[in-house]
């Protein structure tokens, strides 16, 4: 018998007898309600393989039906395109996150040496110089012989600088700064890098030559004056040239030479600002 008499059979409808021979006609409802239940359950092993398989595709295909909003992951290259335009449009959250997510979910991608490099770049322009620092040191780490690792210790150098502050912070971001650049100008000799890199150095070592005037004058006017001595005659041995380029010099040999007599005469005393309470 064919599949389709088969059918035709099943839907046909037949009688069955019940007890003293009294025939009953089947209600056809019955049989239709069964029908479509045997359709429900098709429909929803369909939905439970879907959803067991892994993937996305129950909201790709169920979204609007089932109200879940939530987007269908974006792949390497749409993410890596919207990062770098997020970029060039200033939305440096939005870059950050794009290139974190390529990072932390396509850790094998092609594109992932590329988002490692710009969320650094969306960091620093962000102004947030540690976390810029970290992700620059991070790259030149993972990628050492990368042909961009000069660019990135040049950027690496100007985090440590720009976290440097004012003059009258502490100045060990300056001279993690002057060494990163150091570096540069040693290894990466010739190239532009390394001539940036050469101006960047010189003005730390202005920075830090202020940075020890500034800390003498300090403890000149509290009195301590062999400390202060101290202070400008290591301005004088390492920043000399860099005193004289910023018009100091003749300051500090001032300086100096008030430091020595006070020293000579043996007043390392409080100042009168130092009993006021300053």
């Amino acid at each position: 018998m064919s599949y389709n008499n088969e059918v035709f059979k099943l839907a046909k409808p037949s009688r069955k007898y019940i007890g003293g021979g009294k025939s009953i006609r089947p209600n056809v409802m019955i049989y239709s309600s069964v029908v479509k239940l045997m359709g429900l359950i098709v429909v929803l092993m369909f939905l439970l393989i879907l959803s067991g398989c892994g993937t996305n595709l129950m909201e790709f295909y169920f979204e609007d039906l089932f109200g879940s909003g939530k987007e269908i992951e974006s792949t390497p290259e749409h993410l890596v395109w919207n990062g770098l335009q997020a970029i060039q449009d200033k939305d440096y959250g939005d870059a950050q996150k794009a290139f974190r997510k390529i990072i932390e979910q396509y850790p094998y991608s092609k594109y992932v040496v590329l988002a490692e490099l710009k969320l650094a770049d969306a960091y620093f322009l962000d102004e947030k110089y540690s976390e810029a620092a970290v992700a620059y040191e991070q790259f030149a780490r993972l990628h050492p012989s990368h042909p961009v690792v000069p660019y990135v210790l040049y950027q690496l150098g100007l985090c440590y600088f720009e976290m440097s502050g004012s003059i009258d912070r502490d100045h060990e971001q300056l001279l993690k700064a002057l060494g990163v650049f150091n570096r540069i100008s040693q290894v990466y000799p010739g190239t532009i890098w390394a001539e940036k890199a050469k101006q960047k150095a010189q003005e730390c070592r202005h920075r830090l030559a202020q940075y020890e005037l500034y800390v003498a004058k300090f403890y000149m006017r509290r009195g301590k004056y062999l400390a202060a001595k101290k202070r400008l005659e290591r301005a004088l041995s390492e920043y000399l040239a860099e005193l004289n380029s910023i018009g100091k010099l003749n300051e500090v040999e001032k300086l100096l030479r008030k430091c020595n007599k006070e020293v000579e005469k043996g007043v390392n005393r409080p100042s009168v600002w130092s009993k006021l309470g300053f």
